[in-house]
This record gives C-alpha cells, sequence and structure tokens, in this order.
C-alpha cells in the first residue's frame, strides 16, 4: 500500500515532483526497496519435510517471513521452478537455513537451492547460509569451518526461536498463544487433545485439505465450535446424523453462525477457504469444572479430498 502511495502521482502537479520527500519518507522507502522478500528461506530435501514443515509453522507463527515451498505452492504455480527457486535463495533472502542430509546432498533440486545460497555468500562475503544437519554427509562447497547445529538436538520449536534470536528477534515479540496448534495431516483419523491448550485450536489435513478447528468449554456433554480460524468458510451441525457416513449433502446446511453447540455424539462439518469439506465425529468429552480430570475432546474426521459434499462412502474411518 505504501508502495503505491509513494510511486502514485495521481492529482499532484509536475511541479509536487520537485519537491523533497520529508527525510522520514525517504528512509522508509529506502528500507522498503532494500529489505529482502524474506527473512530466512528453508533449503532441504523431501525426506526431512515433517521436521522442516514444523520449523516453518512456528516461525510462521512469530510473523517471520519464511520461503517454505509449501507455502509458496499457488504462487509458484506456472514459474520456471529454476528462475524462482534461485531468486528465492541467492536474491530474496537475509539468511538461507540448510537441512543437510544424504537426502539433500545426492538430490537434483537441494543441489540447485545451495548453489545458489552459496552464490550469493561468495557474492556478499557474510554469513548468510545457517547449517542444520541430519546426519555427517560432506556438502560439496561449505566449508569445512562453518558451525552448524545438530537436528536431533532440537525440536522444530527449538530450532524456530534459535532461527528468531539469529535474525535479533525477541523471544516474547509475539504473542505466546500464537504458536501453531497441534494437527494431524491424514486424510481422516481419530483424535484427542486438550482443548484448553492452543486456544482451543486443532488442524487436521493439510495444503487446500487444511482445516483448523476451533473449540472450546460447553460441558461434558456439549462443546461450541468456531469458524474463527483464516482456513474455515464456515461450520455447521449435520442434525440427525449420527455418523459421518449419513452425510449426505453437506453443501445445504446451514454455515450462517460464527459457532456452534454439538452435543457428545453429533457430526459437525467444516467448510475450508477452498470449498472442501470435512466432516467431525464428536466422540467424547471432558470438563475439568465438573468432576474431570481435565479437558479433552476426542472426535474422529474425515475430510472429503474429491471436492463433493457426499460422505457417504466413509462407513468407517477408524485408523488401520
Amino acid at each position: 500500500m505504501l508502495r503505491a502511495v509513494l510511486s502514485s502521482d495521481k492529482g499532484m502537479a509536475a511541479s509536487d515532483f520537485a519537491k523533497p520527500l520529508p527525510q522520514e519518507i525517504v528512509w522508509l522507502r529506502g528500507s522498503l526497496m532494500n529489505a529482502p522478500e524474506y527473512q530466512v528461506a528453508l533449503s532441504f530435501a523431501g525426506e526431512q519435510r515433517d521436521y522442516v514443515e514444523e520449523v516453518a509453522r512456528h516461525l510462521q507463527s512469530r510473523a517471520i517471513s519464511v520461503f517454505y515451498d509449501g507455502f509458496e505452492a499457488v504462487r509458484l504455480w506456472g514459474q520456471s521452478g529454476v528462475e524462482a527457486f534461485h531468486e528465492a535463495f541467492a536474491q530474496q533472502s537475509a539468511y538461507v537455513v540448510m537441512f543437510i542430509s544424504n537426502a539433500y546432498v545426492s538430490k537434483a533440486w537441494p543441489r540447485h537451492e545451495r548453489r545458489s545460497a552459496f552464490s550469493h555468500m561468495i557474492e556478499e562475503q557474510r554469513e548468510y547460509v545457517l547449517p542444520v544437519r541430519f546426519d555427517d554427509t560432506p556438502v560439496p562447497g561449505l566449508p569445512a569451518d562453518i558451525i552448524y547445529r545438530n537436528a536431533c538436538e532440537f525440536t522444530p520449536a527449538q530450532l524456530a526461536a534459535a532461527i528468531a534470536k539469529k535474525l535479533g528477534i525477541q523471544p516474547f515479540a509475539g504473542k505466546a498463544s500464537g504458536v501453531p496448534p497441534p494437527r494431524m495431516t491424514s486424510p481422516t483419523g481419530e483424535v484427542v487433545f486438550d482443548y484448553s491448550s492452543y486456544n482451543g485450536r486443532y488442524a487436521i489435513g493439510s495444503g487446500v485439505l487444511e482445516f483448523e478447528s476451533k473449540w472450546t468449554k460447553a460441558s461434558d456433554t456439549s462443546i461450541h465450535v468456531y469458524n474463527d480460524p483464516p482456513s474455515i468458510n464456515g461450520i455447521a451441525l449435520a442434525s440427525g446424523c449420527d455418523s459421518i457416513s449419513q452425510v449426505k449433502n453437506a453443501s445445504s446446511l446451514d454455515y450462517s453462525s460464527r459457532t456452534r453447540t454439538s452435543s457428545l455424539g453429533q457430526i459437525v462439518v467444516l467448510r475450508n477457504t477452498e470449498g472442501f469439506y470435512a466432516a467431525v465425529h464428536v466422540l467424547g468429552i471432558k470438563d475439568d469444572s465438573r468432576h474431570d480430570d481435565r479437558d479433552e475432546l476426542r472426535f474422529r474426521y474425515a475430510i472429503q479430498s474429491d471436492g463433493s459434499d457426499d460422505f457417504t462412502e466413509f462407513v468407517d474411518v477408524r485408523p488401520t
């Protein structure tokens, strides 16, 4: 928005362009134009994706701009991968975190990413590559004296905290509640979690099939569910259904309220912002204010990956 204002000549006389800009505007414009698009880029092999994705989500929760291919899939669609990844790792990032493993060294795309990163490191002659090792595989082009972190000594959250510190970002710069919620990425599954933690959030699925649910206490026989998370377009109750396979026409349900209250045994339907549906069967509720030892929600879920609103094929979605 600021760039558009600074570059627009709408409603200005030609003489106005000769007037010097206030110093604070000159400084801010220069900062915006020269700042890297990403504070950090993550270079890795697919074998380490689960670990790296958790790191990326923790960085994102700290409001750190991060290049992680899983977050960029739609933007990169149709672009030249060679050019786009070279720009990300050689031009657009303040640092590159390199997740080193045997697979990382042997695969073509990581090789392209690290060559781009090394070229920038040589050109800038400053610390730029931050190595994180999964094993002792030698990396062609990486100076032997560069100090690294060992992935087995850091959880993804701990590594994200170390990266933030390297960037000069205070550990409590954001809200403590901003941490990413727990998640299960499979299209079907059964979840048990403490709904008094993580602001009652639990994510299921991934990519365009991601649904971040949000729950709060009602009683030991019912629970409130919300459409607040950014991935959720709407929530509804499938009245009269006591199993996921009985949900036949999810698009016809009422999604007009921000919150619904589900009773034990009911089916909650989530519609995400990509237009996909997930059905959630509430199986168990514990309430620590009603003689239970903890707050706990247990639910079974199914995500309809083909884009339809019919769940009759999900006869039994218990994990095998």
